[in-house]
């Protein structure tokens, strides 16, 4: 069964999309889309999934590996270093597996439609955050570093 969602959120990312030139999957019977990107980071490439809803969208950056029994203490603490203020968005885990990802949502309300800006700024304010704390998470992942310190590296 298909999931309900906003036929004009839907038009919304697709704007985006044609605007912004990104190359994309079209969204699926549940309201989700799939795209990927490469960053300029150690992190290569991400894959990212657009969830339309009937009053909002939520993107999610999925890293390319994750967090293994040994780190994920270290991991959970680095995450919640790094989101400690974070007004957009959230670095998220997955404690069974020790998936990595990162979110950010915009509520729109019934029958709203985002803005190409607002779109535009969701997208981008995710990927640069993947793209600043990649670095520091695989410092952690690879005890290269406390997630203290390597926070602190990020955010000066």
């Amino acid at each position: 069964m298909a999931k309900d969602y906003s036929p004009a959120i839907k038009a919304a990312i697709e704007d985006f999309f044609a605007q912004d030139d990104w190359k994309y999957e079209p969204m699926d019977e549940n309201g989700i889309f799939r795209t990927g990107l490469s960053l300029k980071s150690k992190i290569k490439n991400i894959k990212i999934f657009i969830n339309v809803k009937d009053e909002s969208f939520s993107i999610v950056s999925v890293l390319p590996f994750g967090a293994d029994n040994d780190t994920k203490a270290a991991t959970a603490e680095f995450i919640t270093r790094a989101n400690y203020g974070a007004m957009h968005g959230a670095f998220e885990m997955d404690y069974s597996d020790g998936e990595l990802r990162y979110r950010t949502s915009l509520f729109v309300g019934k029958g709203g439609v985002p803005t190409f800006e607002q779109v535009k700024f969701m997208m981008y304010v995710n990927v640069v955050t993947v793209e600043k704390y990649g670095d520091g998470l695989m410092k952690v992942l690879f005890n290269l570093a406390t997630p203290e310190e390597a926070v602190k590296e990020i955010e000066g």
